[in-house]
C-alpha cells in the first residue's frame, strides 16, 4: 500500500482524466495537458525507491505505463482532429478512448478506487 502522500496526486489525476469524456477537442487538449502537468511534477517525481517489494516493481510498472500513455495521448488527439472520414473518426476516437480507459484503470487500481 502505498502512503497517503502519494496516492493522492493520483486520485487528482483520476479526477480529471474521468473529467476528459467531453467531444471537444480543444477543451480535451487543454484538460489532457493539465493531467501531463499534474502526472510529472507530482507523480513522476515520487521516491518509491524506499517502498516494498512488490509494490516498488508493481508502482514502477504502473508508472512507466502510464508516462507512456499520457505521452500517446496527445498525438491521438491530433490525429482525431485530422480525420476527416466517418470511419476514420471513429477509428481514431476508439483508439484514445481505449488508451484513456486503461490509463483510468491503471490509476484505480493505485488508489484503489474499483
Amino acid at each position: 500500500m502505498l502512503p497517503t502522500e502519494q496516492i493522492s496526486p493520483w486520485r487528482q489525476l483520476l479526477t480529471l482524466l474521468l473529467n476528459l469524456s467531453t467531444d471537444s477537442i480543444p477543451e480535451l487538449k487543454v484538460s489532457l495537458s493539465e493531467a501531463i502537468e499534474l502526472f510529472e511534477r507530482q507523480i513522476l517525481t515520487q521516491n518509491i525507491e524506499d517502498l516494498e517489494e512488490p509494490i516498488a516493481g508493481k508502482m514502477r510498472s504502473y508508472l512507466t505505463e502510464s508516462h507512456r500513455l499520457l505521452r500517446l495521448l496527445p498525438l491521438d488527439l491530433m490525429f482525431l482532429e485530422a480525420a476527416r472520414q466517418p470511419n476514420n473518426l471513429q477509428h481514431r476516437r476508439q483508439a484514445y478512448q481505449d488508451k484513456l480507459d486503461l490509463l483510468i484503470r491503471y490509476s484505480r487500481a493505485i488508489v484503489g478506487d474499483r
